[in-house]
């Protein structure tokens, strides 16, 4: 149940955000989803290029070395 909720969700949210970016005239609740999601969507992209660095600074913080 928890899953198919998500899935609407997320699916709400990507057809606001084509909405958003189609027609900026569409109710103001989907307009900002919309936005909210394009840039989730830029976040997790970035985040993913940069996962290596990421887990080698957060293994640098934490004094974990991979070596042993």
């Amino acid at each position: 149940m928890k899953k198919v909720f998500w899935e609407i969700v997320f699916l709400l949210m990507s057809f606001g955000s084509v909405a958003a970016v189609i027609a900026p005239n569409v109710p103001e609740g989907y307009y900002w989803l919309g936005w909210l999601y394009i840039i989730l969507m830029l976040s997790v992209g970035v985040l993913t290029l940069y996962a290596e660095k990421i887990i080698a600074w957060c293994d640098k913080q934490l004094g974990i070395n991979k070596d042993e």
